[in-house]
């Protein structure tokens, strides 16, 4: 987990690099809060990918599993069309994923808000994680 979060922050630190770098647009982002905000989604995320690691015998099985939960979550987020678009059953299904949390904190935090403003989103996420993780460690089985 800490490798992941590790690529994870060396990822955005290249990204943003690169970006200064090559698209030099004046977005004054605050790169150290986005960073935290990162790595506390991507610690929610990686919950719910222990909780089908633990569950599911081999990677073979656990990656077709984790691409039928993540590609829903990634269009009902959010991330691509606004929640307020979507259908009022998707809208409440959207309001049960972490990733729509994660992309409200993250877009938040990219804009300028306080942290203040998306406690709830912090909140949302650590539950995700606590839980995810707290299940995964349950049901966890050396084989």
């Amino acid at each position: 987990m800490l490798v992941k979060l590790l690529l994870t922050a060396c990822t955005l630190i290249l990204m943003v690099a690169a970006g200064k770098r090559y698209y030099p647009v004046n977005v004054d982002a605050p790169v150290f809060s986005f960073m935290i905000a990162l790595l506390v989604s991507t610690l929610s995320i990686l919950a719910v990918g222990f909780v089908i690691a633990s569950i599911v015998p081999t990677a073979r099985f656990a990656q077709p599993i984790g691409a039928v939960i993540l590609y829903p979550m990634l269009g009902l987020s959010g991330l691509f069309t606004p929640i307020a678009a979507l259908p009022p059953a998707l809208r409440a299904v959207a309001r049960a994923l972490p990733l729509t949390y994660a992309v409200s904190l993250l877009e938040g935090i990219w804009k300028g808000e306080a942290w203040s403003a998306h406690l709830s989103d912090v909140a949302a996420l650590a539950v995700v994680c606590l839980v995810c993780t707290a299940l995964s460690a349950k049901v966890f089985r050396w084989e």
